[in-house]
């Protein structure tokens, strides 16, 4: 009798082992995985992740910048946002998943806690959408959350046009998290009660934002090259004091320095053949009063057109800028160019035989117009600064 169930005894542990060992050599695919992660265990995207608080690491990339406007004082930008943060009940290394990470969308984003962060000092931001939206979300086995947004930002830049067109100009955006109303980019309805939930109540204690001290956290991922073109990006951390406590926030300021080509071409070139121009009425002489009065009036109405055509592509501010003394000064020369004119014709006038007197007068211009000109180049580009095109 001990022998069949001995024999009963072995089978059934055999076939119970080769069960055991298929459910374990079978793996956790992403839908099982997710529906573990958030159903089984209950995961509430409203609760802190950790009791001690949690830290987000935050990297910018600068995909490309697409307009910098002094009439608006603003700058428009593409920007790719990584964060980063661990939730110990994502952590899935024990349960057999078929992959060490999961590439999950949007819709699984808005299941899970996120710090709610944005930009609080844009004038708008979004969402790339191609055809969907740009969200881009990874999970890892020891419950790191990496995610990635695509996004389109204008942000304010507080210019200052002193030395334009030879200016540089510096345009900051602030990052944090933010009460609702400030922050422009969580779109989704449920991404708005999931806001209204919890943005009031976590302060440094139970949320930190830092930039990623793995490497450099804010960078060009090309250069960029407009007609100002980015030089340098300085990245800092500062807190912010309210009612509820200090909020962590990251700043990123772009340094802009202008390429003035364009208004070489445009303003400071046809100024100097201008006021070529009217130094040949030096040259022909006290009786060509008519020819020389066209040569000058002509090169002033010249100066003040392109001046003009300038000016209108402007802001109106209140001080004075770089472009200004030098077309100030520029029709300063041609106007007097007119006054020596004036000198001429009168002296010839009132003393009829003292040709010669004219003749020095002219013999004069032509000398102190060019050194004055010289000399107030060289005061200008000394003031301004000369730099390479």
């Amino acid at each position: 009798m001990r022998l069949p169930y001995l024999f009963l005894n072995l089978l059934v542990a055999q076939l119970f082992g080769q069960e055991v060992h298929e459910l374990q050599s079978e793996c956790l695919n992403e839908a099982r995985l997710m529906s573990k992660l958030l159903t089984e265990r209950e995961y509430s995207k409203h609760k802190i992740p950790k009791k001690g608080g949690i830290t987000v690491s935050v990297e910018f990339w600068i995909q490309e910048i697409s307009s910098i406007s002094e009439m608006t004082n603003d700058f428009e930008m593409e920007i790719y946002i990584n964060e980063m943060w661990t939730d110990p009940n994502l952590k899935f290394s024990h349960l057999g998943a078929c992959k060490a990470n999961l590439t999950l969308d949007e819709q699984t984003l808005n299941k899970l806690w996120k710090p709610n962060t944005c930009f609080v000092n844009s004038k708008f931001a979004e969402i790339y959408e191609s055809p969907f939206q740009n969200v881009f979300l990874t999970l890892f086995d020891n419950g790191t959350v990496w995610v990635n947004y695509r996004l389109r930002v204008k942000g304010p830049c507080e210019m200052e046009l002193t030395n334009f067109p030879m200016d540089t100009q510096a345009c900051r955006l602030n990052y944090q998290r933010s009460k609702l109303e400030n922050c422009l980019f969580s779109l989704s309805a449920e991404s708005i009660y999931s806001a209204l939930s919890y943005s009031f109540s976590y302060n440094n204690e139970e949320v930190r934002l830092q930039w990623n001290s793995q490497r450099k956290p804010v960078f060009a991922i090309q250069p960029v090259c407009h007609p100002i073109s980015l030089e340098k990006i300085r990245h800092f951390f500062t807190d912010k004091d309210y009612p509820a406590g200090k909020w962590d926030e990251l700043i990123v300021t772009f340094v802009f320095e202008r390429r003035y080509m364009w208004y070489f071409l445009q303003a400071y070139l046809p100024t100097f053949f201008s006021i070529f121009i009217s130094w040949i009425a030096f040259s022909l002489g006290p009786q060509a009063i008519t020819p020389r009065t066209m040569i000058g009036v002509n090169a002033l109405l010249s100066m003040i057109f392109h001046f003009g055509s300038i000016m209108k592509n402007l802001p109106k501010v209140s001080y004075i800028k770089a472009i200004d003394v030098w077309m100030l000064g520029s029709m300063l020369f041609v106007f007097l160019s007119l006054v020596e004119l004036a000198v001429v014709g009168y002296t010839l006038q009132r003393r009829r035989g003292k040709e010669h007197i004219v003749e020095i007068i002219d013999r004069f211009a032509r000398y102190l117009f060019p050194a004055g000109f010289s000399l107030f180049n060289i005061i200008y580009w000394a003031k301004f600064g000369f730099k390479v095109l």
